[in-house]
């Protein structure tokens, strides 16, 4: 009985070691007698990526993490071990992302249309394809604690500024608040007061552009009338005639032109007199301004003006007591 015990427990042990050696391989994805190759990426952080890392291609476990080493210019260069039957695209790119909350990293290949819509991974691909076309371009994505830690600095930016607002908006701003919620309600209704009054000059100003409208379509007709008149009046001859007729303008207007510009030419030839007629004038005018000469006295001198009026006075009266006693004046005899 203890030996057969015995053998039961060896064959418990080695069918465990058997599993164990089968699990290994199978999460390893090595496969014996399959044709694996090599690729290289390059990196400038790798976050928390390890060797032995699982390789992954839209979600599907393609290979896994070789060596991880660091190379010229601070560049991370990692192996990955991939199948021989992973088809993988064209120009690739490597992004090294978390997949776990437990802190699991995997390097995920894509084409660049894959990438996501964040300026600093794009960077980092185009700088590490820069580099050279030795290996594939890659980047890491942020993982779960750096972004819980922005987040941690972004809540408490958002904690400052919440209590620099609670200690701004006191109960004198919520007054002030209030004080202009009730001026814009008051405001609203004075708006809707002068609407109220408006509408009815609105409604008249439609009614007198319909009227207008009705009258000009009336005025349009009317005019078409005309025109149908005038078309069916004038015969063929009446037109020949008028365009006779605006042949005989178009000469004299002709003619007009001609005269016009001999007219023209006269008043050039005619300018030096006229500017010297224009400086004499300018002469007169100065000495009269200046008192010089008949002229100029009768200007400054207000005695001539009341003379006049003092005449103009007596000859009123004296038309009018002519009209009143005219036998004073005239004498009438018929014999």
């Amino acid at each position: 009985m203890k030996r057969v015990n015995e053998t039961l427990v060896g064959a418990v042990v080695l069918g465990a070691f058997a599993v164990v050696v089968a699990g290994s391989v199978w999460l390893s994805q090595r496969q014996f007698g399959a044709n694996d190759r090599l690729a290289e990426a390059r990196f400038r952080t790798i976050g928390g990526l390890q060797e032995g890392s699982q390789v992954l291609m839209r979600g599907v476990r393609v290979g896994r993490v070789e060596l991880i080493s660091l190379g010229e210019g601070n560049w991370v260069n990692v192996a990955l071990r991939l199948r021989g039957d992973a088809q993988v695209p064209a120009n690739p790119v490597a992004i090294i992302r978390s997949t776990t909350l437990f802190g699991e990293w995997a390097v995920d290949l894509g084409t660049e249309s894959d990438l996501p819509e964040d300026p600093e991974v794009r960077r980092q691909v185009t700088e590490a394809r820069a580099a050279g076309r030795d290996r594939w371009p890659g980047a890491a994505l942020p993982d779960i604690g750096q972004l819980t830690a922005q987040a941690g600095r972004i809540a408490g930016d958002i904690a400052t500024i919440a209590s620099r607002v609670s200690d701004a908006f006191d109960s004198t701003s919520a007054t002030r608040l209030r004080g202009a919620f009730v001026d814009l309600s008051n405001l609203s209704r004075r708006m809707s007061t002068i609407v109220a009054r408006q509408q009815d000059a609105l409604t008249r100003i439609g009614a007198n552009l319909d009227t207008g409208t009705t009258a000009l379509t009336r005025s349009a007709e009317a005019l078409e009338r005309t025109m149908r008149r005038a078309d069916s009046s004038t015969s063929r001859e009446q037109l020949q005639r008028i365009f006779g007729r605006t042949d005989t303008l178009t000469g004299d207007l002709r003619q007009i032109a001609t005269n016009l510009r001999q007219l023209s030419g006269a008043a050039a030839e005619q300018s030096a007199a006229v500017s010297r007629t224009i400086a004499s004038t300018d002469s007169i005018l100065a000495r009269i301004e200046e008192g010089r000469g008949t002229l100029g006295m009768l200007s400054r001198d207000s005695t001539l003006y009341v003379e006049a009026v003092q005449t103009v006075r007596s000859l009123r009266e004296m038309l009018q007591d002519m009209r009143t006693n005219p036998r004073r004046y005239f004498a009438f005899s018929v014999f």
